[in-house]
Formats: structure tokens, sequence, C-alpha cells
């Protein structure tokens, strides 16, 4: 039956879960490197940011001097996510000649961080009963799985998609309504897709770890429930059972002797 007073401590302990950050510095891009893809990340947004303004002002105030900087801007948008694809595709690789000698080393390295330190929350899990533990999944669940489902509503399926070709995808349909001059309130859904294609990536990659968590709920319920199946103590009460059946028949003999006894008496006399 569901215990409501351990609803509290189980649900600090999910989020202790969901929040932890592991980093494993070994197979991690030196601290320059990670400030240059951070920072041409940030110049991507900035320029992209500039350029729906500038292209915004131009629409409703004409000016030659917009209408200049526009171009320029588009281009430096272009430059921005150039760099921020060489740089990230730097960091993958140098990540990966470092440890060349080793079949999937970061991976490897991962799956022995997430055993060792997911044992103790599997422990802490085993405190709690199956129905308990059955309530706060479903509830879990069901909320990751509706924060999905909205972005999805938004983006799409941006896993199968991928950013890089959703962003292509926009800077194209961008250029068009360049060329011909469109209406303002036609950049209106492309600047909207654009900036929610980034939300639906970070969403996407956080969303990786609860994920996790929800198999580790599966693992403790499995075994809370082999647990509760085990009948316990079953060969003791078999054993008491048995040494009560073997004394009866001695019971039982004890009146015949008797009776033969009280028997006899009147025969002797």
């Amino acid at each position: 039956m569901l215990k409501t007073e351990s609803l509290d401590p189980l649900f600090s302990l999910l989020e202790e879960m969901t929040l932890v950050q592991r980093e494993d510095g070994a197979f991690q891009p030196s601290a320059r490197m990670r400030r240059l893809e951070s920072a041409t990340l940030y110049g991507y947004l900035g320029a992209m940011a500039l350029l729906v303004i500038a292209a915004w002002v131009q629409r409703a105030w004409p000016s030659q001097s917009v209408a200049t900087s526009i171009w320029p801007l588009y281009v430096v948008v272009l430059l921005c996510a150039l760099a921020y694809l060489l740089t990230s595709a730097f960091n993958a690789g140098h990540v990966l000649w470092r440890h060349r000698k080793q079949r999937f080393p970061g991976l490897l390295a991962r799956i022995k961080l997430d055993i060792q330190a997911d044992a103790n929350f599997l422990t802490q899990l085993h405190g709690y009963d199956k129905a308990t533990l059955e309530y706060a999944q479903l509830q879990y669940r069901h909320r990751w799985n509706i924060f999905d489902g909205r972005v999805g509503l938004l983006t799409g399926d941006l896993r199968k998609l991928g950013l890089f070709p959703a962003l292509t995808a926009s800077a194209m349909a961008a250029s068009t309504l360049l060329k011909n001059d469109s209406n303002i309130y036609l950049w209106m859904p492309l600047i909207l897709t654009a900036c929610f294609y980034l939300v639906a990536f970070h969403a996407h990659g956080r969303r990786e770890r609860p994920q996790q968590v929800v198999d580790l709920l599966d693992y403790a319920i499995d075994h809370a429930e082999a647990k509760a199946a085990s009948p316990p103590e079953a060969p003791r009460t078999t054993g008491h059972t048995r040494i009560k059946a073997a004394r009866a028949p001695r019971t039982t003999a004890r009146p015949r002797a008797d009776n033969r006894t009280h028997l006899q008496l009147p025969a002797g006399s």
C-alpha cells in the first residue's frame, strides 16, 4: 500500500538523482577551447539577433545605411555558425586523438563513473516499498513525457532532423526572404522556429539524465518485487510441524498401555 509519509524524502532523492553533475576531466577539451566554443555559439546568437533587428528596422523604416548593413550581418552569422562547427569538431577530434590507443575510452569511462555513483542511489531506493516507487515513477515519467511532447509540438522531432540541418534550412529561408523583400510578418515564424530549435536542442540534452533515472527506478522496482515474492522463513515452519507430527504417535500409545494394565487387573484377581 502507498505510504504517503515517504513521498517527500523520495522526491528529494529523485531531485538529487536528476540534478547530479558528473564530469570526467580526462575526456574534455581544455578550458581555453571550451571558452572558445562558447564564444562562437554566443557570437552566432548575437549576430542572428542583430540581423533580425536590422531586417525589421529596414522593413519599418527603409534606409540605405541599414540596407547596407544587413548583408554583412548575414555573413557574420554564417561565419559564426561555421566557427562553432569547426571548434566543436576540433575539440571532439582532439579528445579522440589523445585516447586513440583505447577503444571507446570516453564511453567506457562514463559507464564506470555511472556504475560507481548510482550504486548509492539504488541503495537508498531499496528502502522504499514497491507501491511507493511505482507511484513516484508514474508521476516522474508522466511529467517528462509532457515536456518532450510540448517541445516536439513547437520544433518537430529534432532528434531525427538534427540541429545543423534545421539551422541551415532556416538560413536558406531567411536568404530567400531577403532577396524577395518579403513582408515582415513572414519573418516571425522563421525567427521563432530558429530560436526554438536552439531551445529544443538544449532541452533534449537535459533529457538524458531523467531517462536514466527512470531506468534506475525500473531496476529498484523489479528488485523490490523479487524480494517480496520470496516466502520468509519457510524451512523453519516446516521443520517445526514435522517435530510435532513425530511426537503425536507417542502420546497416542500411552493410553493404550494404561488400558491394558487396567484390563489385566480383574484377570489376576
